[in-house]
Order: C-alpha cells, then structure tokens, then sequence
C-alpha cells in the first residue's frame, strides 16, 4: 500500500533536481548537475573574514546554485535542505576536522523573518550537517535586531556596519572554550559571519569555522 501511494504521489509530483528542476527518478539531484555545477576548487573552497578561523564553501553563488538557494529561501523548498546539507556535509569531511568540532550552530534570523518564512535555511542546513557529520547542532546565537537585509546592500562597508549589535550569543558558557562551526546559506562580503564569530569569541569561543553552500566568484 506505501509503495502504491509512493507511487501515486511521483505520477503526481515526480521527483526533480534541486537545481535544474529536470524530472528524474528517485534521488534529488540529476548526472548533468553532478558533473557542471559551478564547484570550488583548491584554494577556492576557502575564504579568510575578521574573527573567523576558516570558511569553507562547495559551491560558487551562481546560475542554478543561485536559482536553488532563492527556491530553498523563498519559495517554501525547505526539503533542499537534505541535498544541500549533504553536498555541504562532504565539502566539512574534506576540508576540517570534524573530529575536533565541538558542536554545529547557524546563523539566525529576527523573529520577524522567522515568522514570514517559516523556517531558517541555515538551520535546516546545520541539523544536515550535524546528523552527517555526528557533531550535535547547538543554537549559540539570537538575532536582537531587525536590521536591513544583508542581501539588498552592495556596499560592503555599509554591510558591515549594518550587522553590528544585530547578534547577541543565547549562553556564554555553552560556548567557553569550545570549537564552533557556523552554518550559513551564502557568503558574498563575510559582514555577518563576522560579526557572528566576533560575538562568539568575546564569548569565550576558542575557535569558530564557518561553512557555507556557496560563496561569491571572485
């Protein structure tokens, strides 16, 4: 009876790539997507940001990995998470040591935008990971101000003025002394995770890496 509803249900809704949105059979991501994504090599996976100790990125923020992380923020597609946070699951094995992560946290949203999209993406991606990875997830960090949207300013001066103060960290003393690893969606100018490690630090944080889907191209 499961495998005819199952059934039913993939005549009706059949299963789609994330990113290019071709049907395929059963899985989440189509062999065209798998060979072309726009992937980070070598050096590229990583990035360098005040207070942070290493950002890592599988992926570059463009073409279908742009239209993905929009459908996944904005159009209610928060079962991407499961691809996603595999395909970031895999870049964390290969490029940290998640044996030495104490535990996994993200980047939270105002209650305001929690409450429009119904979800955090960064979230969903975190649990991801962290069930992955075996690292438990942590929520470290509250969003204390409803400030612009990072994504609608250009300028990365006014950027990082414009998250100052946004973060306040839940407990310090979860954090004291621990390694933390950051999950985000994007990271184009590195304002937020900034200011989010900054905060942890001067918690007591020892470490904090973050990693995120996909980052800017230089």
């Amino acid at each position: 009876m499961i495998k005819l509803f199952d059934y039913i249900l993939d005549l009706i809704y059949p299963p789609k790539c994330v990113f290019c949105g071709k049907v395929i059979d059963k899985s989440d991501i189509c062999n065209d997507c798998i060979k072309t994504l726009p992937y980070t090599k070598g050096d590229s996976v990583y990035q360098r940001f005040p207070f942070v100790d290493k950002c890592i990125s599988p992926l570059y923020y463009k073409d279908y990995v742009r239209r993905a992380v929009l459908r996944f923020k904005f159009s209610g597609c928060s079962c991407y998470s499961r691809r996603l946070g595999a395909i970031m699951s895999e870049c964390a094995e290969n490029n940290l040591d998640c044996g030495s992560i104490d535990m996994i946290s993200c980047i939270p949203l105002s209650k305001k935008r929690l409450h429009d999209r119904g979800y955090n993406q960064a979230e969903l991606l975190a649990k991801e990971i962290s069930q992955n990875v075996d690292v438990r997830f942590v929520p470290t960090l509250k969003k204390i101000k409803n400030n612009t949207a990072q994504s609608t300013i250009k300028d990365a001066k006014q950027r990082a003025v414009n998250v100052v103060g946004a973060y306040t960290v839940i407990d310090p003393n979860a954090v004291k002394g621990k390694h933390i690893l950051l999950v985000d969606d994007v990271v184009t100018t590195g304002s937020t995770v900034s200011e989010c490690a900054r905060m942890l630090k001067r918690a007591g944080a020892k470490s904090v890496y973050c990693i995120t889907l996909a980052r800017r191209e230089d």
